[in-house]
C-alpha cells in the first residue's frame, strides 16, 4: 500500500495520504501497515485497540486484564505460553490441574499456594 495514496478513516474523513492519517491519530505508518498486514480494522490500526484475546463475548486487551479475570498470576500465564499453551488452555482451569505432595488436586498454583498459606512467587 502506497503511503501517500488518498485513505479514508473510520470515521469517514478522507486524508491526502496514509501519513496524514496517521499523524491525526498518532500512529506511525509503519505500525498502521503492520497492523492491517495482521488483519486489524482500519479503526483497530488507528487506535490500537485489539482484543488481545476475547472469551465468552468479552474482550481483554492486555495479558494484565487476561490475569485479573481469570486469576492467574501472571508468571504462570507467561511461563506457559513460553512453553506453547494456548491462552484458551491456559484460562480453562480443568487444563490445568494441579497435584501437591500428598496427592491433594487444586485448580491451578494459586489455590495450592493459598492452601499451604504460601505466596505464589514463592513457590
Amino acid at each position: 500500500m502506497n503511503t501517500k495514496t488518498p485513505c479514508t478513516d473510520h470515521n469517514g474523513i478522507t486524508y491526502e495520504s496514509i501519513k496524514e492519517m496517521c499523524d491525526a491519530f498518532g500512529v506511525t505508518p509503519t505500525l498502521y501497515l503492520k497492523r492491517i498486514e495482521r488483519g486489524w480494522s482500519v479503526k483497530e490500526a488507528l487506535e490500537g485497540k485489539q482484543p488481545y484475546f476475547s472469551c465468552d463475548g468479552k474482550d481483554y486487551y492486555s495479558q494484565k486484564e487476561v490475569c485479573d479475570a481469570f486469576d492467574i498470576h501472571p508468571n504462570s500465564f507467561r511461563l506457559k505460553l513460553k512453553h506453547g499453551y494456548s491462552i484458551d488452555d491456559i484460562v480453562d482451569r480443568k487444563s490445568f490441574r494441579v497435584t501437591d505432595h500428598l496427592g491433594n488436586k487444586y485448580a491451578n498454583e494459586a489455590e495450592m499456594c493459598a492452601f499451604y498459606d504460601v505466596k505464589v512467587s514463592t513457590y
